[in-house]
């Protein structure tokens, strides 16, 4: 996680470019789930309880505001996946705070591919997704490009995400930010929820 004052000097550039604007959007939590978030995994993330809580943060204003909110959780792995890693994602569930919102199991690092998440976002009006999870550089990254494919207006939570490594997450972020997508930190967005 970034400082605010590194936040702003890594990204001025493109968020003097496309600054975040709210549209008619959804949040989108990516795979926070105990696979990633419990200190017994493996695949542990340090430090993702500050992302969780930031997500936890967004989830409740989204709700408040009557916006939806929709969860991934991965479960298992696509035959590739499973080449690729040597190893499965065994445990699927969500961590607890985030449970009772629409959720869609992937075996791949894309939210869209094979579910009906774009089904649901568009059942709802939803032109444009905020985005927060694990990890920023694989199903965060992968997600926001398939998603601007499909029309989506994107905004990448920066302190509402994380990666195994700092290197791996601003330079996902600095990529994005570049073709796809606004780049944010949760008071950002809580904010322009709140002036809308």
């Amino acid at each position: 996680m970034l400082s605010e004052a590194l936040f702003e000097k890594l990204f001025c550039h493109e968020r003097s470019k496309h600054p975040p604007v709210i549209l008619s959007p959804a949040l989108l939590v990516i795979d926070f789930q105990g696979y990633f978030t419990s200190r017994e995994s493996h695949a542990y993330l340090d430090g993702v309880e500050r992302a969780v809580e930031n997500s936890t943060d967004l989830i409740d204003a989204f709700a408040q505001s009557r916006m939806p909110v929709a969860l991934t959780v991965h479960r298992e792995g696509s035959s590739m996946m499973s080449d690729w890693w040597g190893n499965n994602v065994e445990e699927q569930w969500t961590v607890p705070e985030f449970k009772g919102f629409p959720t869609f199991g992937k075996n791949t690092y894309d939210a869209f591919h094979g579910t009906d998440l774009d089904a649901f976002l568009q059942s709802k009006g939803v032109n444009q997704l905020v985005v927060c999870g694990v990890m920023t550089h694989l199903c965060c990254e992968t997600t926001a490009r398939s998603a601007f494919v499909k029309g989506y207006r994107i905004i990448m939570v920066e302190d509402a995400l994380r990666d195994k490594s700092l290197g791996f997450h601003v330079w996902s972020l600095k990529n994005l930010g570049h073709g796809f997508c606004s780049i944010s930190r949760t008071n950002e967005i809580l904010d322009l929820l709140q002036r809308r």
